[in-house]
């Protein structure tokens, strides 16, 4: 296994979302818009959620980017290890390739929304 191998994977990923969070930590939208930020509507009901959603999302990137970016490394580093065909491998590495898509996005925006409930739901009791 190459270069490549360290690179392609669930680690690259887990690149992107630490990037998109630390973005998002440091230049949080300012104002609720169409075009960058957590775009749920739940979260555009207000600026008050608009900015706890913003915040929120933000960390779960970082802590999902973290995963991906361990786990992505693991997995080559284990796959690497195993006696089994080069094609076996470049599928295993696809296929967590193209599971570490979806899975952190479902856990942003679900932990992002039940967030909101919590904290909004809270405050009109």
């Amino acid at each position: 296994m190459n270069l490549a191998s360290w690179i392609i994977g669930p680690q690259m990923v887990g690149v992107i979302l630490l990037l998109l969070g630390a973005i998002l930590c440091s230049f949080p939208p300012k104002h609720i818009n169409k075009w960058y930020g957590y775009k749920m509507p739940s979260a555009q009901k207000n600026q008050q959620a608009w900015d706890e959603a913003n915040r929120y999302s933000a960390i779960c990137m970082l802590k999902s980017g973290m995963v991906l970016l361990i786990s992505g490394f693991l997995v080559t580093l284990i796959l690497r290890g195993l006696s089994i065909q080069a094609r076996l491998k470049e599928g295993l590495t696809a296929f967590f390739l193209i599971a570490s898509g979806p899975i952190p996005c479902l856990y942003i925006i679900v932990s992002t929304e039940n967030h909101l409930e919590k904290t909004f739901n809270k405050e009109q009791k």
